[in-house]
């Protein structure tokens, strides 16, 4: 495992704090242009993703291998289920990305710009398919962490904390949850209007996660 420096820490805070800076800036720029709702969604999400990157990349320059951040649809997983003495498969499964370094999955990564509680019940059903067929590649599923990362949270913390515990009940691992804006949702001050203060702690909690891992 990779022992985490201050130096380490630091850098990756900045590389966080100058991409939220300049994707904020843009989506603010796109807010004031295109009106249209699902435009200024697909460009939030964008943001949600390379801030998640940049946490990546910013990583990367103090590992001796990288780590790979792949799209789901581009490392499908499948698994088999024996239903009235036929066999069935499910081989598209996966989520947001699959975070590899070197050759084994270290996580599963769910991406929303905010999360509220139905958001995170179809994420954990997401990951719930992902370690049934992690099991049946002879993989433990708890080698893996999985991982919803999202801008603000937008539910209840009883409510999140009852999915979880139904996940832990089934599968024995713990999901982890990283908001890495102050704050919670608030239609008034929607993210392509407002620089929200970002949450460097939750920052190093999933890179703290993730270390372990490679």
């Amino acid at each position: 495992m990779y022992l985490a420096t201050e130096e380490f820490y630091q850098a990756i805070f900045q590389a966080v704090s100058d991409k939220y800076d300049d994707e904020q800036q843009r989506l603010s720029e796109i807010g004031l242009i295109h009106r249209t709702e699902g435009t200024i969604r697909y460009a939030a999400g964008e943001l949600v993703e390379k801030v998640l990157q940049s946490v990546f990349d910013a990583m990367n320059k103090f590992l001796p291998l990288p780590i790979v951040s792949k799209v789901g649809n581009t490392d499908f997983l499948s698994k088999t289920i024996m239903y009235k003495g036929q066999t069935y498969t499910n081989n598209r499964i996966q989520v947001d990305r699959h975070v590899w370094y070197g050759e084994k999955r270290i996580a599963f990564i769910e991406n929303k710009t905010y999360l509220d509680s139905c958001y995170f019940d179809r994420a954990l059903a997401d990951f719930k398919k992902i370690a049934q067929a992690l099991k049946q590649e002879g993989i433990d599923p708890q080698s893996c962490a999985y991982i919803v990362f999202a801008g603000q949270v937008a539910g209840r913390e009883n409510t999140f904390l009852n999915y979880e515990a139904e996940f832990w009940a089934e599968t024995g691992i713990v999901p982890r949850r990283y908001f890495f804006l102050k704050g919670t949702r608030n239609s008034k001050k929607p993210l392509y209007k407002i620089k929200h203060e970002l949450d460097l702690e939750t920052i190093k909690s999933l890179v703290d996660t993730l270390l372990p891992l490679l």
